[in-house]
């Protein structure tokens, strides 16, 4: 007896093999989907490593009573955004913020510190605090000579376009602290980043133009210049 096989015609043939493919594919996503859901549910996703704060310092770290100083607070990695708290020693002679912050993505972040006149040599401690670390650095004040000198601030783009405030300027001084500040009413927009040589600059979303802005340091100087092209 002859049994009369019957193969089924060419395009029968690959849309029976399109029909696998998909189901293969399919299986492979909810394999996936399903492995990525009982990690998130059991736990077994681990999070990154925090932060962990390595030291504070000061440059000038010997500075003459009412000049001011850099304070730079540094982490081992990274952060996500961190917040350091900061406790003076003696705030009678030396002046630190509360607390400052480190930005998404850096490693470390800049506050101002300012001094005040001594008779005699101090040292001043510094303890900064984050994610239950604390690490501290000393600055020593001395005797006054002769005035502070400021250092010499100057503006080379000031640009606001559609939404967008773009500032980038220069100081005598690489380890100055830059901020921004609207000149109308002398408030406080943002601080420069630091790209190093003494060179600073940054770029915001800014709603309205802000017709002119001044660029002041903690060391003194400052410089204005108008936004308007």
């Amino acid at each position: 007896m002859h049994v009369l096989r019957v193969s089924p015609p060419l395009s029968t043939r690959s849309r029976f093999q399109r029909l696998a493919l998909r189901a293969a594919l399919l299986a492979v996503y909810c394999s996936v989907i399903s492995t990525s859901t009982a990690g998130a549910k059991g736990g077994v996703v681990t999070p990154p490593p925090t932060p962990v704060l390595s030291s504070v310092s000061f440059i000038p770290a010997t500075v003459a009573g009412g000049s001011p100083s850099t304070g730079t607070v540094k982490f081992g990695s990274a952060t996500d955004g961190a917040v350091v708290t900061l406790f003076n020693s003696d705030p009678t002679i030396v002046t630190v913020p509360a607390e400052t912050v480190v930005s998404g993505g850096q490693s470390s972040g800049a506050f101002p510190v300012t001094t005040k006149a001594v008779t005699s040599p101090t040292v001043v401690t510094i303890m900064a605090t984050a994610f239950g670390v604390s690490r501290t650095g000393t600055l020593t004040v001395i005797p006054a000579t002769a005035p502070p000198v400021s250092d010499i601030v100057t503006i080379t783009r000031a640009l606001w376009s559609v939404g967008l405030l773009r500032i980038d300027a220069t100081s005598t001084n690489p380890n100055a602290i830059l901020s921004v500040n609207l000149t109308a009413s002398n408030s406080f927009m943002f601080n420069l980043t630091n790209i190093g040589g003494g060179r600073f600059q940054d770029q915001r979303p800014w709603l309205d133009n802000p017709q002119s802005i001044t660029v002041r340091s903690n060391f003194g100087g400052f410089a204005t210049r108008s936004t308007v092209k």
